[in-house]
């Protein structure tokens, strides 16, 4: 009876232990979840092969940003077909390894 009650408490104290461990994986899930922001702007200029694109878009309030001019790669190489230089369009990006990376873009009429 003696053993049973030991491992038992011991048992109970390793769990308690463990909880904290727990509730930081759930924690650090949801640091790592990438977040989009979205806006819209004209397309500038068009690199199929390197699969890029230079916007020039409206303010990003999410990340601060005031409009701009600048390179975003894209996701997908697909997502330039049918683009061209001067189109207005919507598009939604990440940060990925510190850089914006265009996850989605459609022409605005």
């Amino acid at each position: 009876m003696k053993r049973f009650l030991i491992i038992t408490l011991a048992s109970a104290a390793f769990g308690a232990a463990a909880m904290p461990v727990y509730a930081d994986d759930a924690h650090h899930t949801k640091a790592e979840a990438q977040q989009r922001y979205g806006t819209k702007g004209v397309v500038v200029s068009i690199d199929r092969s390197g699969a890029k694109l230079k916007l020039k878009h409206e303010a990003v309030s999410e990340l601060k940003w005031p409009g701009m001019t600048m390179d975003f790669a894209v996701a997908d190489k697909a997502m330039l077909n049918g683009l061209q230089a001067g189109e207005r369009v919507e598009f939604q990006f990440e940060m990925a390894a510190g850089a914006p990376r265009i996850t989605g873009i459609t022409p605005v009429k």
